[in-house]
């Protein structure tokens, strides 16, 4: 009976083991990628409170850069088509700032972070 229990044990203990998700290096690198991102969001929204205008622009550009570039492995229609408005709406976002128009620069902000908003939502359905 003792060993019928301990090999029930190790079939159990190898199951829940096996459902443990494995984190690859390239899911912690999008990670990081997507925190990067989060940073330069946050260093956008300080600039549109305080007006300060280099901010909103170092935050654009550099939020700009992640749209033009391919760094998820996702190629589904859904998925281009939310990095496409990603991407617009980062590059009305530099240009409002070097015009230094705080009302585009705020509507563009909100469309971008829509986007964000939309891509995740996309993302988590596939």
């Amino acid at each position: 009976m003792r060993f019928i229990k301990t090999v029930a044990l190790i079939v159990l203990a190898t199951l829940a083991v096996s459902v443990i998700p494995v984190r690859s290096q390239e899911t912690d690198a999008q990670d990081a990628e997507m925190q990067k991102k989060l940073e330069y969001s946050k260093q956008i929204l300080d600039g549109l409170v305080t007006e300060d205008f280099d901010k909103i622009l170092k935050g654009a550009k550099s939020l700009n850069e992640f749209g033009k570039r391919k760094w998820i492995e996702n190629d589904s229609l859904a998925y281009r088509t939310q990095n496409q408005v990603f991407w617009f709406t980062t590059g009305a976002l530099v240009m409002a700032a070097e015009e230094k128009n705080i009302d585009s620069a705020t509507l563009s902000y909100t469309q971008m972070t829509h986007s964000c908003v939309n891509c995740h939502k996309t993302l988590r359905r596939q």
